[in-house]
């Protein structure tokens, strides 16, 4: 996670992923409300949880919803887990659903199958789905190697959407239950950071190779939420003699800080750089001393009339200069 903060007072980002027509966000809370207060005694199974959030429910979209707003507010991260060599060994899926549900807590695998068997339940077709994620700075424009994350897609009105909850909870702003991107979030943003074994559940028309992946950046949901383009920058490895530039493209007024690292540190010190707006165009120069591989990392804001500014990170590229 990369965040700089040049703030008085936070200007909370969110966003939400492309969803079917029908519900407003007032009804989204409603929803939310009704998830939140679950009396106890209705979340000791599968089922009788199931039953009980989709109660009310009027469509399979309020059934996702609900079950999604329980999950996030009830299931913790277990970062304790993480680190465990057995972190999410199970005799089925089954199983291990209900361990997550009695403990409250769970990794990607596990909010993947409790979230699938609740809405198997509900009579809702929901898949869980395993594959790639770049996590980690360290993987902007390299290739990641290992199959280690699971996520969800779900079948609303016959179509498929997809749904990544354990990120949901560990991206989460301070405060928040939940980062709402990663509720039915648009393939074409979803398949920049998430590579399934299986190319179909891209959802996409042309969906992308593993090699093409690899060579992405990493890229943060503030980058979607601050309204950028989905064609977003392919290639996640740059090579410098002190200047490059960069080009993203958004309609609207955005101011930039541009930080460098030695490879795998987090800590940054600025670059000088300089924009150049044309239209939507937004071309970032940059002056780079630094030598060897380093970590690129670039801040945005929208430019508002308030002295305070909150710079989220939207990407980060792997620098290699001479």
């Amino acid at each position: 996670m990369c965040r700089r903060f040049f703030t008085l007072v936070l200007v909370l980002i969110s966003t939400v992923g492309m969803r079917p027509e029908g519900r407003t966000n007032d009804e989204y809370s409603r929803i939310d409300a009704y998830a939140r207060t679950t009396p106890d005694s209705y979340a000791r199974s599968i089922n009788t949880l199931s039953d009980y959030l989709t109660a009310p429910a009027r469509t399979d979209m309020d059934k996702v919803r609900v079950i999604y707003a329980w999950m996030v507010s009830h299931i913790q991260y277990d970062l304790a887990a993480a680190n465990s060599a057995y972190r999410q060994k199970y005799y089925s899926e089954k199983e291990y659903a209900t361990r997550v549900l009695q403990k409250r807590k769970g990794l990607c695998t596990g909010y993947a199958l409790l979230f699938k068997y609740l809405l198997k339940r509900a009579g809702v077709d929901a898949a869980s789905i395993r594959g790639y994620a770049r996590t980690d700075d360290k993987e902007s424009g390299l290739p990641v190697a290992v199959v280690d994350h699971e996520w969800n897609a779900v079948r609303i009105d016959n179509e498929w959407y997809l749904l990544d909850l354990a990120w949901a909870v560990s991206t989460a702003e301070e405060g928040q239950s939940s980062n709402d991107f990663y509720f039915l979030t648009p393939p074409d943003q979803f398949v920049s950071q998430h590579f399934p074994t299986d190319p179909r559940w891209q959802l996409l028309a042309q969906p992308v190779s593993k090699p093409e992946f690899d060579r992405f950046p990493k890229l943060y949901a503030p980058y979607f939420a601050m309204g950028y383009s989905p064609d977003f920058p392919k290639n996640g490895q740059i090579t410098i003699n002190r200047q490059t530039q960069l080009t993203f493209q958004n309609p609207n007024a955005i101011d930039y800080l541009c930080t460098i690292s030695r490879f795998g540190q987090t800590k940054g010190v600025d670059i000088p750089i300089s924009v150049t707006r044309t239209d939507d165009l937004h071309l970032i120069r940059l002056n780079v001393s630094a030598q060897g591989r380093g970590t690129l990392r670039v801040f945005a804001a929208p430019v508002t009339q308030s002295r305070s500014k909150h710079y989220e990170c939207i990407a980060s590229f792997t620098v290699n200069s001479l």
